[in-house]
């Protein structure tokens, strides 16, 4: 276990996961989170976006006794590997033999455009997680122990659903990391 000395709600990790504190409920628990990465709900027509809504509300109902929290922020676009591939291109481009000039220009020309739309970062995505929490009911190695196999399997069970729930759309659905959960956490 991992300790930290600030009087943070965070008290250590174990494991995979996070010791939370929570004085409001005067309780230590252990934390979880899933990313959800890939869907962006308001590009999709209004017609999918309310069967989706839907289909949310379903997969909510579904796993109530879990009480899953949503949370979801904007987060920039990472195109750098996409813009060092327009880059290849167009380097490829200009040493092949008998190259169309009209052709490497045009290749040129997207690969400076989406080098400044980089530089430029404006856009974001919304990325969605699902917070999962399970109280530990005594201060004892034990206890630890057995609520990090109930989070462990209520993290699996619910990734599970929400695989299932998303599987028409393009999306992952991935367990954070330690890093991860403390930047959302964080924010």
């Amino acid at each position: 276990m991992i300790y930290w000395e600030d009087s943070s709600r965070f008290q250590g990790v174990f494991k995979d996961f996070f010791v939370v504190y929570q004085p409001e409920k005067k309780q230590f628990s252990l934390v979880s989170m899933l990313k959800v990465d890939g869907l962006n709900v308001d590009t999709l027509p209004v017609s999918e976006q309310e069967g989706l809504n839907e289909d949310f509300g379903v997969f909510l109902s579904q796993n109530v006794l879990y009480e899953p929290q949503i949370t979801s922020k904007n987060v920039p676009v990472e195109i750098d590997d996409f813009v060092e591939a327009w880059g290849n291109t167009v380097e490829n481009y200009r040493k092949m033999p008998g190259d169309n000039e009209a052709l490497l220009q045009l290749k040129a020309s997207y690969y400076y455009h989406y080098r400044n739309l980089a530089s430029n970062m404006e856009t974001s995505k919304k990325q969605h997680f699902v917070i999962n929490s399970e109280p530990i009911s005594k201060e004892t190695y034990d206890s630890l122990e057995l609520s990090y196999q109930v989070l462990r399997d209520k993290t699996r069970t619910i990734r599970t659903a929400l695989i299932a729930f998303l599987s028409k759309y393009d999306c992952q659905v991935e367990m954070c990391t330690i890093g991860e959960m403390k930047k959302v956490l964080n924010s």
